[in-house]
């Protein structure tokens, strides 16, 4: 049997996806142009099909209660707020006054400021502090980008505060490719392999991995 594969290279696909993938958002466009001045830091960035999946994925889900983790211009941030019923609320954490500052002007832009509340503090912190707080299975979704040496921690403790039925989704999973390098023993390649194969067997969860830009996972907890 043939194998359906798409024969064209990244580049040509993702400017098609550009094209007519996704709606455009003129805030969300600006904001992309904003972050390219920061230079390489702007790979960061999440794509805007992404984006515009996880807010379908919200609104779907008419999900009132987020978490982010990793905020950096707050891309993300929007895409969920909008997803988001009117009365919800996103829990966005992130340490930079410097990227969250941005964040925070786009989100006035959006008309979503309202929706969201900002965390300024580590994520495994920020994450205790919630737990601490007995906030647990209270969320429809956590959404994780940030620094990937933390990542198992951000994914269990993400799984003690969702919802059954909830979703905890995941960036950066495909890595560049360098989860399939096993030479690359990187302490962020290291963790992001080993998060794939937890994730694999992790009967807590219904999952499924997108090969969108970086490689994004999707895990419904049961």
């Amino acid at each position: 049997m043939r194998l359906k594969e798409i024969q064209l290279n990244s580049k040509e696909l993702r400017d098609y996806i550009d094209l007519v993938g996704y709606e455009k958002d003129q805030t969300l466009s600006d904001l992309r142009e904003a972050t390219k001045s920061l230079g390489d830091a702007s790979i960061m960035q999440i794509g805007s099909s992404q984006g515009k999946l996880i807010e379908i994925i919200c609104r779907l889900g008419k999900f009132s209660k987020c978490i982010e983790i990793g905020v950096f211009t707050g891309y993300s941030s929007i895409c969920i707020a909008k997803g988001m019923v009117d009365h919800g609320k996103l829990y966005a954490i992130d340490p930079s006054e410097q990227y969250t500052k941005i964040a925070r002007d786009f989100w006035k832009k959006a008309g979503v400021d309202n929706k969201i509340e900002l965390i300024l503090n580590k994520g495994n912190e920020a994450l205790d502090n919630l737990l601490g707080e007995g906030q647990k299975e209270e969320y429809d979704l956590v959404f994780i980008d940030a620094d990937k040496a933390n990542y198992i921690d951000y994914y269990e403790k993400s799984m003690v505060l969702i919802k059954p039925g909830g979703l905890v989704i995941i960036d950066n999973t495909v890595w560049k490719g360098k989860v399939l390098d096993h030479s690359d023993q990187s302490e962020s390649t290291s963790t992001i392999r080993k998060l794939n194969d937890i994730i694999a067997s992790d009967e807590r969860v219904r999952h499924c991995m997108l090969t969108m830009y970086d490689g994004m996972t999707i895990c419904q907890k049961k």
